[in-house]
């Protein structure tokens, strides 16, 4: 035998071997899960099929839709966002955009009526831009942690670039705030989008690293004050919304200006408000009245004055952010991304840059708090839907912290198994192993997504199980709670054949509606760490738990899942054609990107040697 053919057959052995210890670890691990789903986890399960073909049950869901969304017509939006990127010689092009597919579900109708309708190119959201690249003002569009990274060209710097995916971020969240802030009888009641939104307020969160810091705008410059003030949104009273948590709690302080519309707190009177301690209010005022540049300061009666109208600011951001984005987006203005900054060699001299990640981070993050405040008032139903995730946030995260407090007693005394790897595999593997009974549409309780940095796991000093948030350069952080409510669902599931055929389980992310899960806050259990702080999540603690806006939005979104993809079977068709819309502008745009360089061949300057040498050698070869 060869050499060669040995070497193969190592791979052939390495393979075989690797393969079959797989397979043992998936048998032991579904072993492992269906044992743990019928002793307690089928009791987190929300079985609709049977419901949803009930007419009393349809005629019920109605009328709940109606009083949730104040209408039988549901009209809906669902927005999908595409970009790119192409380094060329002396420059780079980015190009970012968002697409949205419009319609309306007739619940008067028995079964309901879904009707789409085609969508206004006035409403088109995207942008092409040239970025200037000798690449020197490359580091303007490079994320500010990988800028001191060794690179040894151009090209691998603008590999280090994801402006591309902020843009695209920017364009869906411009997009989604447009349709729900249009007139009382255009905006719709159902705001689809193909991406986590407490994934994406996590995400854009370190925007606060922005240098958009004296950006003019409308006869004044955004300031420090208007930043703080920003993440400060979005602000619920019902929710209580934004928290007392430990990092968090100067910003429930500025709250508490914005909800009584003044400019001056009595400090004792803020304490009984937000409840604290006074060495706690201690530090978060004294975050608010930091030198160099206090946001507040303190008068000698006692009172807490802020610089100027929470409310104001307030206004004045989002009319910044509306005012760049339309620029942007719908003037196709690639100006709007560039503004005076300090030179980082000379502070004494200023220069044009490009928005870094951080600024469209920024604006971003702006926006999606200006959505949520929009949906609360208009009572829009606000729905993130991801198809392919790896996480772990319901059976590691939600489930080990409410085994910790008590929610779950039973699992105290259980000994569970290593499950499958994911949430996504464990579910998927419910209906065709475990529980055959179950059909689709199911779903989870939803939970809230605070447990998507909130944990259990093992204190490093007394190696006791303790709950933990998510470590970074400021100590220990937590999603904002009472914001965003998590679960995973699956829409097709036929049993019809020999072999059964399945969608995936999706992940579905809804924006809580503070009339209708403010009871969810009703209960005894608190989440309490000394380096995150008190928490008390948005809890459904089991299928008997009383959740209106998730049956709606079930129902809505099982109405909406035609299942005549077979590529997304199980997935809501809406958001497959503002995909496909999405990728048709994108392939459309990327064409006239590429051909946007035909222009700079004519300029022998902008052709390298290399290529000037290949050019020559070409026409020497032709006849």
């Amino acid at each position: 035998m060869s050499v060669l053919s040995e070497i193969l057959k190592g791979y052939r052995n390495s393979l075989t071997f690797s393969r079959s210890r797989f397979e043992q670890l998936y048998q032991n691990r579904l072993e492992n899960g269906c044992a743990f789903y019928h002793q307690f986890f089928h009791r987190l399960i929300l079985p609709f099929a049977q419901k949803f073909r009930s007419e009393t049950y349809r005629r019920h869901l109605r009328e709940v839709a109606e009083r949730i969304l104040d209408t039988d017509r549901i009209d809906f939006v669902a927005i999908d966002g595409t970009c790119t990127k192409d380094a060329f010689q002396d420059f780079v092009v980015f190009f970012g955009g968002a697409y949205g597919a419009k319609g309306s579900v007739r619940l008067k109708s028995d079964p309901p009526v879904v009707q789409y309708e085609r969508w206004d190119m006035n409403r088109d959201v995207s942008l092409v831009a040239y970025v200037p690249v000798p690449f020197a003002n490359i580091e303007d569009v490079t994320n500010a942690d990988v800028q001191e990274t060794f690179v040894v060209s151009d090209h691998d710097r603008v590999n280090l670039s994801n402006i591309h995916t902020s843009l695209m971020q920017l364009a869906e969240i411009y997009l989604a705030y447009s349709v729900a802030s249009a007139s009382t009888h255009d905006y719709p009641r159902l705001i689809m989008l193909d991406q986590s939104l407490s994934g994406l307020m996590a995400a854009v969160s370190h925007g606060a690293g922005t240098e958009l810091v004296g950006y003019p705008y409308d006869r004044r410059s955004l300031d420090a004050f208007d930043i703080r003030v920003a993440f400060m949104h979005p602000v619920s009273r019902e929710l209580g919304v934004p928290s007392t948590k430990l990092f968090g709690r100067h910003l429930a302080a500025l709250a508490e200006f914005h909800l009584r519309n003044t400019d001056s707190i009595p400090l004792e009177e803020l304490r009984r408000s937000l409840q604290l301690t006074p060495a706690e209010l201690q530090s978060a005022v004294g975050i608010l009245t930091h030198k160099p540049v206090p946001l507040c300061e303190i008068d000698a009666n006692g009172n807490l004055h802020t610089r100027y109208a929470c409310r104001d600011s307030w206004r004045y951001t989002v009319s910044l952010f509306e005012n760049i984005c339309e620029r942007l987006f719908v003037g196709k203005d690639p100006s709007a991304l560039v503004y005076e900054a300090p030179d980082p060699d000379n502070p004494n001299l200023r220069r044009q840059r490009w928005m870094s990640p951080e600024d469209v981070h920024f604006l971003t993050t702006v926006g999606l708090r200006a959505l949520i405040e929009k949906c609360w008032e208009r009572n829009i139903l606000l729905v993130g839907i991801v198809k392919d995730s790896e996480s772990r946030y319901l059976t590691r995260n939600y489930l080990g912290v409410m085994k910790h407090i008590g929610v779950y007693p039973e699992l105290q005394e259980m000994d569970v198994a290593p499950l499958p790897w994911t949430d996504r595999i464990f579910l998927e593997t419910v209906p065709l192993y475990c529980d055959t009974s179950l059909e689709a549409p199911w779903s989870t309780i939803e939970f809230d997504s605070v447990f998507k940095t909130l944990r259990l796991g093992i204190d490093e000093f007394t190696q006791e199980p303790t709950i933990i948030g998510t470590p970074s350069r400021i100590g220990e952080i937590v999603s904002p709670e009472r914001l965003f409510l998590r679960s995973l669902a699956q829409f097709f599931l036929s049993r019809d054949k020999r072999t059964p055929i399945s969608g995936h389980v999706i992940f579905l992310d809804r924006l809580a509606m503070p009339k209708w899960d403010k009871h969810a806050m009703e209960h005894e259990f608190v989440i309490h760490n000394e380096r995150v702080g008190t928490i008390k999540p948005l809890l459904y603690p089991d299928a008997d738990a009383e959740n209106p806006v998730q049956q709606v939005m079930m129902y809505l979104l099982d109405v909406l899942t035609r299942n005549h993809f077979p590529e997304v079977i199980g997935y809501p068709d809406p958001l497959h054609k503002a995909d496909w819309g999405a990728k048709t502008v994108g392939k459309r745009a990327r064409e006239m990107i590429l051909s946007s360089e035909i222009p700079f061949h004519t300029n022998p300057i902008a052709r390298t040697l290399r290529r000037l040498r290949e050019e020559g050698e070409r026409r020497r070869r032709e006849p």
